[in-house]
């Protein structure tokens, strides 16, 4: 299937799910006020159709964002209600409403704290006593756009230089918009140095705002991105491997983009220690098999915000935390932004500081 069939059928679904769900909607605004049917209809239209249009404007897209996240929790925690049949409608919706707005206010408090520091130790075998205690702070998922600017990606960069990590991986998912409307809110980055590098890989919102252009300005800001490719740094006497592979859609937009993490693997030959960079967790079949100890990733941002985090194990093998796959490890950030919402509730945001360890 071609990159603009691919496209359409992508935003055919989208559009589809979307409009049963405004149905859906108008129907329990009906089931709450039955006198006037095509007026429920138009305000849950006009509500939505607000809520997103404000999306384009920054002063005004923090309203819009939450609202369509209690949209969005109003919907999952309904659904479910129906089940219990017995209880009057309008309990059930009221219910349903009361909650949302409860886990968007919530929420929204957690979203505004910024990412917690998160720390993991990775037990690796055979590690060389060189690498043992060495740190790799995590940035991913950062999501800068409509509602996280200059000021949050400052708070970021600000820790991890705190931090004094060996290595920094960014693992995709930086931006939701276009070089010239976000360049200036991730000066911050610019500052970010390693004794072992910084290194980037592209997640999927990448490639749909223009991946060569952000390609470009992150190499500007002074991240190295890694594009199937990989790099050996020395660290007390032993080597390590750093890779990186770009998102598994990428090749969908950039052809030449296949995320291969075998072609990655090239040259990683003596190498005490191989790292890669993956956004999706979903590239763990490919790395563990090109002989990669440990993994990476975001994308899932750990469900965001309950209920959606009950639902994302049904299509994600590895949703948050640290997994062993054969002899790889896989570590899953929860994201240290958000997408959409400004809703964290139950799953803050992290900044992710991982410890090697001798197994």
């Amino acid at each position: 299937m071609r990159h603009n069939e691919r496209v359409k059928l992508r935003r055919w679904l989208f559009l589809s799910v979307f409009a049963l769900l405004v149905l859906y909607t108008g129907y329990q605004a009906y089931r709450l006020f039955p006198a006037d049917p095509l007026g429920d209809w138009l305000a849950v239209v006009a509500f939505l159709l607000g809520s997103i249009a404000t999306l384009r404007r920054r002063r005004w897209a923090w309203a819009g964002a939450t609202a369509l996240g209690f949209w969005a929790a109003f919907v999952l925690l309904s659904l479910p209600l129906e089940l219990f049949y017995r209880v009057p409608a309008s309990v059930r919706i009221l219910g349903a409403l009361g909650a949302a707005g409860a886990i968007a206010a919530a929420g929204l408090r957690q979203a505004l704290r910024g990412p917690a520091l998160r720390e993991v130790h990775v037990p690796i075998a055979g590690l060389p006593e060189a690498l043992e205690g060495l740190r790799i702070a995590q940035i991913s998922d950062l999501h800068v756009g409509p509602t996280i600017g200059r000021a949050y990606v400052e708070r970021v960069a600000r820790r991890v230089r705190e931090l004094s990590p060996d290595l920094i991986a960014v693992t995709g998912d930086l931006v939701d918009g276009k070089v010239a409307d976000l360049a200036a809110d991730l000066e911050p980055l610019r500052g970010l140095s390693a004794p072992l590098g910084v290194y980037y890989v592209t997640g999927n919102h990448e490639y749909y705002w223009g991946a060569l252009p952000w390609l470009a300005k992150v190499r500007e800001l002074g991240l190295r991105p890694l594009v199937d490719e990989g790099v050996a740094v020395e660290a007390g006497g032993a080597k390590v491997f750093v890779a990186g592979v770009p998102d598994v859609q990428a090749s969908w937009f950039v052809p030449a983009h296949r995320s291969d993490p075998a072609a990655a693997a090239a040259g990683a030959g003596g190498c005490a220690l191989k790292l890669l960079l993956a956004h999706r967790p979903e590239s763990c079949e490919e790395a563990e098999k090109a002989g990669f100890d440990l993994q990476l990733s975001g994308h899932t941002h750990g469900g965001q915000f309950f209920p959606f985090r009950l639902l994302l194990p049904l299509a994600s093998r590895y949703v948050r935390g640290l997994h062993r796959h054969g002899r790889m490890w896989v570590y899953v950030s929860c994201g240290t932004g958000y997408w959409g919402p400004p809703n964290r509730f139950t799953v803050p945001a992290e900044l992710t500081l991982l410890t090697l360890k001798r197994a």
